[in-house]
């Protein structure tokens, strides 16, 4: 055999089951190969052309036979590193997807022209980056704290401070956002990189705010999905460029392919954000723990409170809890909103207590109402009987979308201009619960000489002055006021907390304790409709017992965080032989289902410890594979596989 033969191991970029594997190509002389490239190989009898990228270069192969040979190469950069591979490869195993997956997820698609300007800006640059002094302190956290959280293998759950800061140009930032960004200037002082990782384009633009304030624009990097593809894909590539850079981005920016990584940073991994929709639907946090695993960087879990995830890491010692010195958080008081039967004919929803105390602070700056639901109200009813209505097509809910449109349904987007109750054969709906839509509307004529604005998925506000007004926003949807709320009020709390989702309690907390961070150090929030621990909990800001309780009850049922999850859902055949081949092993703890999700479709949901984890992630990706070769033609019978995604037990709730 010729010494100077070169071997290239490519993982295909396919979607293909039966294709998760490394293939093997010849290098032809001609051709300049380098690890981590994105080439083109023959596939059938190499008929057909693929791309991929080359994990490894060899001198030999273990394939008996001839080899096909590389046709091309897709652009000169190596666009994955030996590190990036060892992750996807991690985090396939781990979800019992395909690697092919997780890179796809981690690198974005090419573009020539930006590449080539990328190429060209980087040969005619040479200067460094000046780093300005440290900022001054935001919330006054430990001494070191920075530099603790920052040494290799270090996990810490960092408790962020309440409140807003103003900035040199004047715009407001969450304090929080100040945190994050001295923990980015500490690792940059190291000459080392750091990745923070937040939920929402919200976040992005209080966190580019908070970085610019304290690092060079140059060290700055941005990896969202709300940038163009080409945009994108430049920063991506300035993240291979061999020198300190903070990254801030939204969950794909888990992945950038850094020098020198000090650590990453997620932001509220408790947000729905962070959970992966595309397979195999890993979560932020877990891929920050495994990119750990491999480098060995250092994890921040960041939050002005934390979910039961990180608690219950903090409470086996794996994370280190840092807190901060002082506290800027407003005064919490629960109120009981009561609600009679005539609560959809009254003219405002906010509780007496509240309404009396919002007048008075609407006096000193902006009030913030938050409330639970999107849309004009949450459901319609019969005006005569007061029966539910349900659409004819379907029976799902109607629901008004605005005021004075016509009723559609939440289930199939039927629109319904005909209805007739099945209990009196009346035709009027009126409203039943409260949407942002309708809670706009009654609070508007309780305050009828005063700004009411609205924010939703539909009216993306950022800011808001720091004039009088009154900002009504769903849960996570809140502006920043400038100076922060002189008040807040927290609406809906029974129907947040008393909803069909394993996630309520914990959603719930996260989204009034971040209400809560965006008011004065003297503002007041009030509680609406909540009693019992929750209610205690919130008003003292000292969430650990009620969390352990939860976790407590958790344990004893066998639900996550204390177990791991997986659903498999597919054609009926294919299920029961998953199931069987998993009961074999004997690593997993029982199974729930089957349920039937359609015509000849069944999902379960089996239960598993972490220390059978890798057992049954690894039997799930084989059986994924092996079942996917004899798929027919244009009927891909194949499993649908989610690890560790509590969403699906609550989809048990609507079978």
């Amino acid at each position: 055999m010729s010494p100077t033969r070169r071997i290239a191991r490519v993982i295909l970029e396919t979607r293909l089951p039966q294709l998760d594997r490394l293939f093997d190509y010849e290098v032809p002389p001609s051709l300049e190969v380098s690890l981590g490239m994105r080439v083109k190989v023959p596939l059938r009898q190499r008929k057909t052309l693929a791309t991929g990228f080359v994990v490894a270069l060899l001198s030999d192969t273990e394939h008996h036979g001839s080899l096909a040979s590389v046709s091309d190469v897709v652009g000169p950069v190596s666009l994955m590193s030996s590190e990036l591979w060892e992750l996807a490869e991690g985090i396939a195993s781990r979800q019992a997807g395909s690697a092919a997956d997780v890179l796809r997820l981690a690198i974005p698609p090419r573009y020539v022209r930006a590449e080539k300007k990328w190429r060209e800006s980087r040969e005619v640059s040479g200067s460094v980056a000046t780093l300005p002094p440290p900022p001054e302190g935001s919330g006054g956290y430990p001494e070191q704290a920075w530099e603790k959280m920052l040494e290799p293998d270090a996990r810490s759950a960092l408790y962020l401070d309440h409140g807003v800061s103003e900035l040199s140009s004047g715009e407001s930032v969450p304090r929080g956002a100040m945190t994050v960004a001295e923990v980015a200037h500490t690792a940059l002082s190291q000459a080392k990189s750091l990745v923070v990782v937040v939920p929402t384009w919200r976040h992005v633009a209080f966190y580019e705010a908070a970085l610019r304030e304290v690092i060079p624009g140059e060290s700055l990097a941005l990896l969202h999905t709300d940038m163009a593809p080409a945009e994108r894909y430049v920063e991506y590539l300035r993240c291979l460029e061999g020198r300190p850079i903070v990254v801030l981005g939204t969950r794909h920016a888990v992945y950038a392919p850094l020098h020198q990584l000090a650590g990453m940073v997620v932001v509220d991994d408790t947000d729905e954000s962070h959970s992966e929709p595309l397979a195999p639907y890993p979560h932020t946090r877990d891929v920050a723990l495994l990119r750990q695993k491999n480098t060995r960087c250092a994890v921040v879990f960041a939050s002005v409170v934390h979910g039961l995830s990180v608690t219950r890491w903090s409470e086996q010692g794996y994370v280190t809890p840092v807190t901060p010195t002082e506290t800027f958080r407003a005064r919490v008081i629960p109120t009981e909103l009561a609600a009679g039967s005539a609560a959809h004919q009254a003219p405002a929803r906010l509780p007496s207590q509240a309404f009396r105390a919002a007048k008075e602070a609407l006096a000193e700056g902006p009030v913030l109402i938050q409330v639970f639901r999107a849309g004009f109200s949450t459901g319609l009813a019969c005006a005569e009987c007061g029966e539910r209505g349900v659409c004819r097509a379907c029976h799902g809910p109607l629901r008004l979308m605005a005021q004075g449109v016509r009723p559609h349904c939440s289930w199939c987007g039927v629109p319904d201009t005909a209805w007739r109750c099945e209990a009196c054969q009346g035709k009027n709906l009126v409203p039943r619960g409260q949407g942002i839509g309708r809670t706009v509307s009654d609070i508007g004529k309780a305050f009828p000489t005063v700004p009411v604005i609205r924010s939703d998925g539909e009216n993306r506000v950022l800011r808001v002055s720091s004039h009088p007004a009154l900002v009504i926003a769903t849960r996570g949807a809140e502006p920043l006021a400038e100076g922060g709320y002189a008040a807040a009020v927290l609406l809906d709390g029974a129907a947040m907390l008393s909803r069909e989702s394993l996630g309520a309690l914990e959603d719930s907390l996260h989204a009034w304790e971040g209400a809560i961070s965006l008011l004065r150090p003297t503002a007041t929030a009030y509680l609406a409709d909540v009693t019992g621990l929750p209610a205690l909990a919130v008003t003292s800001g000292r969430y650990e017992q009620l969390l352990r309780h939860e976790l407590g009850e958790r344990q004893k049922l066998k639900l996550p965080p204390a177990t791991r999850i997986a659903s498999i859902s597919g054609p009926a055949s294919l299920v029961s032989k998953a199931r069987e081949a998993l009961e074999a092993t004997g690593a997993i703890s029982d199974v729930l289902g089957p349920v039937e999700t359609g015509p000849g479709v069944v999902r379960i949901i089996i239960r598993f410890s972490y220390a059978q984890g890798s057992r049954v992630t690894g039997e799930l990706r084989a059986l994924r594979n092996k079942l996917a070769v004899g798929s027919a033609k244009g009927r891909p019978e194949r499993l649908h596989i989610v690890v560790d995604d509590a969403d699906r037990l609550d989809s048990l709730l609507n079978d």
